[in-house]
Parts: structure tokens; sequence; C-alpha cells
């Protein structure tokens, strides 16, 4: 299956954006399809995690994290990044390292894709290195149910529902005003385990890429495994969660016509609703701030304690280490003792055999 565009058109940056759990890295090994290059730098896969790869570039990951650390985020901070932390992420050198990066990565290739789910909070700097660069960017915007993301987070990270539900909101929302005015398009995971061939022909199309039959093949035979697939749940399945916030059943009711193609994802009308999106989710960032310093304080806490917790093992293994020197050095100590009673009992035998001789000679 080809799309048949002009090659000078195509895209030779494929960005993947998504919340965390998302099938940002299904999406993103189904790009090698349409002759993305991923990098020979990638994230191994961990077993019950992602299985099959992460699909992820380290480089790339790893400056991402830095980043984030640096503003004082983490991958499950709900503050958003603001224009001041970019600038302040430029004047450290960040912007630099990061076209350095892209373009040693992009050289290798017509088309470089990578993904990373901080990507989406970080959109602006690197849409700014994108833009450094001059490079045709394109974006994919990964969507899947927020309770199979809930879900899976509470599986894998303990996280409550609540906060995932925020996470998503806040990298869905990044994602859409972030790749505004440019080639993207929305795919949804589950769509794709469905039909991959007609949800990479339409990422196909909208970033004006080829389809490699012998790729797709590959990609939908050896990769693609419905059990990985561990939690599905329906559209409507959302609404029987009183956990999730009304804005966040409405955005997703909402993109769920833009993966499907019945409502285009730059259509004016959906643009302004989510400018209301945008708006109304500013109004959280009080409570997006509190949260966060609630959950640091917790993770700090819990730090605490576990660092107590490791000096009382230590504590106890000195302990136990020492009572089994003790009772070394008393069997050490039994054992040249019962030497000590066989060798007086020997000397004994021999004061006895001396003073028996001594008396037989007496007698004589």
């Amino acid at each position: 299956m080809k799309s048949r565009i002009e090659k000078s058109t195509a895209c030779s940056l494929v960005i993947v954006l998504g919340m965390h759990r998302s099938g940002t890295s299904a999406i993103t090994r189904g790009l090698q399809a349409l002759g993305a290059n991923l990098g020979d730098t990638l994230m191994p896969p961990v077993p019950g995690n992602n299985d099959k790869g992460f699909w992820e570039d380290i480089d790339i990951n790893a400056l991402n994290i830095e980043m984030l650390k640096t503003v004082g985020g983490d991958w499950f901070s709900l503050t958003p990044v603001g224009m001041p932390d970019i600038e302040l992420l430029r004047s450290r050198g960040f912007l630099l390292r990061a076209t350095e990066l892209l373009r040693e990565k992009m050289n290798a290739s017509a088309v470089f894709a990578f993904k990373d789910p901080r990507v989406a909070k970080l959109l602006p700097f690197w849409n700014q290195a994108a833009e450094h660069l001059r490079v045709n960017a394109g974006y994919v915007l990964a969507l899947r149910n927020p309770l199979s993301v809930a879900k899976s987070l509470a599986k894998r990270d303990h996280l409550f529902a609540e906060h995932s539900y925020l996470l998503w909101l806040g990298h869905v929302l990044e994602s859409l005003r972030g790749s505004e005015g440019k080639p993207r398009v929305m795919v949804d995971y589950d769509r794709l385990m469905q039909n991959p061939d007609v949800e990479l022909g339409r990422v196909a199309c909208a970033l004006h890429l080829e389809m490699d039959a012998a790729e797709f093949e590959d990609y939908k035979t050896n990769f693609l495994d419905h059990q990985l697939q561990h939690t599905v749940y329906q559209p409507e399945d959302l609404w029987l969660d009183n956990s999730c916030p009304p804005i966040v059943r409405e955005i997703y009711a909402r993109l769920l016509d833009v993966a499907s193609d019945r409502t285009s994802i730059d259509d004016p009308v959906l643009g302004s609703e989510i400018r209301k999106w945008l708006q109304e989710f500013e109004r959280f960032s009080a409570g997006l701030k509190l949260a966060d310093k609630q959950l640091e304080r917790l993770t700090s806490q819990h730090q605490a304690l576990a660092e107590r917790e490791g000096q009382i093992s230590s504590l106890n293994q000195a302990i136990h280490e020492r009572d089994a020197q003790r009772g070394s050095l008393q069997q050490t100590l039994a054992e040249r003792e019962g030497q000590l009673a066989g060798l007086q009992q020997a000397v004994a035998q021999k004061d006895a055999q001396i003073e028996g001789q001594a008396q037989a000679l007496a007698e004589r």
C-alpha cells in the first residue's frame, strides 16, 4: 500500500506525541513501515512493561529527563512546562544540545522519527529545535481510552486514577496545542491494533510518507500482539468511573471523532473547543501545583522511610554477623577447651603412669 504524493513534501522528522501507556511504542514501531528510521540507540525491552520494546531513543530520553529535572519536574508531574521554563532551558544550553542531537540522528536517514511521552510536556522546546534546523516536522498524536491508561499506570506505578486522568489531560492538550498548524494525525491505539493497515495508511497520507509492503507485513505479523494489549475498555466504560473528571470524558469523546476521521483535526470548530479546554485546564494550575508539592513531600517521606529501613536492615545484618562471629568464637573456645581438657587428661594419665613406674621401682 503506497500513498501517491511528492517526496519533496514528505516530513523528514516525525514526532510521536502521547500520554504514557497510550500505545506510543506500537505506533512508533509502525513508522518503520513508512520508511522512518528510529535510530540505533533504542531503549531495550522490559518484560511485563514493554515486552517488545519501547522504540525510544535513549539519548533523547536522557535529555528529556535532564530537562524536566532542570525545571523541577518529572514524568508524573501535573504542572505544565511553561514558556519561562523553556527560556531557562535555552539559557542552560539545552537547545544547542537538542539541535546537535537531532542533526546527528537525522543525518543517517531521509526520515527520522522519535517518541518519548515526556516530549508532550516539552513540545514548545522541541518545536524550537525543529524550527532552528528548518526541517519539515510532522506529528502523530497517540490516543487511548483514559480508563485504560489509568488502569495501566495503577498497575505499573501505583498512581491514583485521579492523578492519571489529569496527566492524560495535560499530555493530550499540550500535544494538540503544540502541533497546531503543522502536519499531524491522530491515531487511536485500539483502532491501530484492530486495523493496522488502515491506521498506518492514515499516517502515511497525513505526513506524505510511503508504505513499504514488506516492512508492514513484518510489523503486522511479528510485532503486533493482542496479548500485550492488557487493558481494553469501551468508550462508554469511562462514564462508569467516578474518578474521571467530566472534561476528560468530553475531550476523549470528541477526539474519537478525530481519530476515526469523522472530524478533521484542523476543523475550526474543534480548534475553538481546544482553546476552551486549555483555558479550563489553566484554571487547574494552582491545584496541579499543590498536587505536585504534596506528591513531592510524600515521595521524600517514602524515600526517607526507605533509607531508614535500609539503615535498620544494615544494623540487623551487622548484628546477625556479630552474632555469627560470637557463635564462631564460642565454638572455637569450646573446641580449645576440649583440646585443653584432653591435654590435661593426657598429662594426668602420664603422671599416673610415671607415678606407677616410680612406685614399682621403689618396691624393688
